[in-house]
């Protein structure tokens, strides 16, 4: 049973599950359910990003040009889903219980969201499609278990867990 970098997926699934479970407190005007899934929804898609960012971009650099689009790319929609993800938070803060436009205010804010949810679906389909795979094809078993196994040390994605291939 050999570890695959597509045991990271796992993350997008948690990140994709608090999301919806943020919002469907946000659609009963749950303000606090809302904010705290929203918290710990942040926290995943961090340590995604850090972790990826530290940890993998050096083996797709060795790998030379992935098809796809370069390992930029997927920087820029980690700082874009993180920047929106930001935004985000501070509208949550700002939505008080008693506030007349509640509902209106919490219905613009879908519309953010669904702008982060349709990055959150392309960002995992891409790393699902191009990076793990040629991140299996230029690493060893020896090296993708010890990448892997940093992943997990704490405050070094935290979020991510191993699932057998």
């Amino acid at each position: 049973m050999e570890l695959s970098f597509l045991s990271l997926l796992d993350t997008h699934r948690e990140v994709s599950e608090l999301l919806l479970s943020h919002q469907e407190a946000l659609l009963e005007l749950d303000l606090v359910g809302a904010r705290e899934r929203f918290e710990r929804f942040e926290a995943a898609l961090r340590d995604h990003a850090g972790g990826e960012e530290e940890l993998l971009l050096p083996v797709y650099a060795r790998a030379g040009t992935v098809p796809g689009g370069p390992a930029e790319l997927f920087l820029g929609e980690h700082r874009k889903m993180l920047g929106i993800a930001g935004r985000i938070a501070d509208a949550l803060r700002r939505l008080e219980p008693g506030d007349p436009g509640l509902r209106r205010r919490v219905l613009s804010l879908f519309d953010e969201e669904a702008v982060l949810k349709s990055l959150l679906a392309h960002h995992d389909e891409r790393e699902r499609n191009v990076l793990y795979p040629t991140l299996d094809r230029v690493t060893t078993p020896a090296e993708r278990r010890q990448l892997l196994s940093r992943l997990l040390q704490p405050g070094l994605g935290s979020g991510f867990r191993l699932s057998p291939e």
